[in-house]
């Protein structure tokens, strides 16, 4: 019999966190998460998202033993703005027993249906900035920083449930050019004579603080008709600063300005912390984040996180200076490859950005819907 148990009580949270180290402790392409993030997204009174979304954690047991656990969360700010009534799932990991997926499932759905929702979707989290999407291809690849690895059977178990695609991203990994590409020159030249847009380069990240909430509040304003996209609030800025701060290198960060000194666009690459998190299990403290730094200084790829371009300058060069500046970076600093982060199918105009590239489509992953069952 598999019994469901909410997620009550610190040494419970820690048990529902580190659950996916063991069952995915002989798979070579699983990145551990950092677990102290993980704990902060997950306790209520740490997440500011929690202000306008309702958290559940479960996990599954059978025969005393835990094979299974399951986030809930309803974002009363998306059903508002998208006028759904729709239950999230995430964190979603479980032994292959469809019967344990279906507990899973069916608890979320109860929790649905008791705060009167009718449709429940997922992998997708409490803003655009957790990580969502179930992966469909690419099972022998290393999922980065900022997604999910899950195994085949995760894809069979929801659709013999009844689920259907509702989303798709793509992932590309990208070998770095031995040249600057002339067409991406040429505009990026344009954009600087033309419009008088410039890179800024910052060299110490006490300099950065002033571009944190610049940077996220364009996010905002360039992702805002993206699938199921929560605006980031205030409180959230500050959130996500003290977890990505740490692994911004300010060398693959490219910030544009105008002649103003107004922020018209942006690129964010880090150095791929996955062999880095292998090495510590997911847990920096209290000595974890030593074997992490040493890595992470090895690291030859990027994991491209972010690129935005604000509205009124697309098409103005922007996205050739950010592509310039980070090709140059790349080279004097001996980087290999970079992989894009998700990019959804419908998102033509970043779908092109890459267009010009040599690259390997070697990662799908999707976001699933169904009816709840009355």
């Amino acid at each position: 019999m598999i019994e469901i148990r909410e997620v009550k009580g610190k040494r419970a949270l820690r048990r529902f966190i580190d659950f996916p180290l063991s069952l995915y402790k002989d798979c070579p392409y699983f990145t551990p998460y950092i677990f102290e993030d993980e704990l902060a997204n997950l306790t209520p009174g740490k997440n500011p998202a929690s202000s306008y979304c309702d958290f559940k954690l479960m996990m599954a047991y059978k025969d005393g033993k835990a094979v299974g656990r399951i986030c809930a969360i309803i974002s009363r700010f998306a059903n508002e703005k998208y006028g759904q009534k729709r239950v999230r799932f995430n964190r979603i990991d479980m032994i292959d027993d469809i019967e344990v997926t279906k507990a899973l499932i069916g608890a979320v759905e109860e929790f649905g249906k008791e705060n009167g929702m009718d449709e429940i979707c997922g992998p997708l989290g409490y803003s655009d900035q957790d990580k969502e999407g179930l992966l469909t291809y690419g099972f022998d690849q290393k999922n980065m920083f900022a997604t999910f690895y899950t195994y085949p059977y995760y894809v069979d178990h929801l659709r013999a449930l009844g689920f259907v695609e509702d989303a798709v991203w793509t992932e590309y990994k990208i070998p770095v050019p031995e040249t600057i590409d002339p067409t991406v020159a040429k505009i990026a030249e344009h954009a600087r004579s033309l419009y008088h847009l410039r890179i800024v380069k910052i060299k110490r990240k006490s300099q950065l603080k002033p571009y944190i909430y610049k940077v996220l509040e364009m996010t905002n304003k360039c992702y805002a008709d993206l699938y199921e996209y929560v605006p980031i609030s205030k409180e959230q800025m500050t959130h996500l600063a003290a977890q990505y701060v740490p692994l911004v290198d300010l060398r693959f960060l490219q910030l544009v300005e105008n002649e103003e000194g107004e922020l018209v666009g942006y690129g964010l690459m880090i150095p791929t912390p996955v062999n880095a998190l292998k090495k510590c299990n997911g847990h920096l403290f209290p000595w974890g984040w030593i074997p992490f730094l040493r890595e992470l200084k090895k690291s030859k790829s990027l994991d491209m996180l972010l690129i935005s371009v604000d509205p009124e300058y697309r098409r103005k060069g922007v996205a050739a200076l950010i592509l310039e500046a980070s090709n140059k970076s790349c080279l004097e600093n001996g980087i290999e490859y970079a992989e894009t982060g998700p990019m959804l199918t419908t998102n033509l105009e970043i779908q092109s950005l890459w267009s010009r590239f040599e690259k390997t489509h070697h990662k799908t992953r999707a976001c699933f819907l169904k009816k709840i069952d009355k």
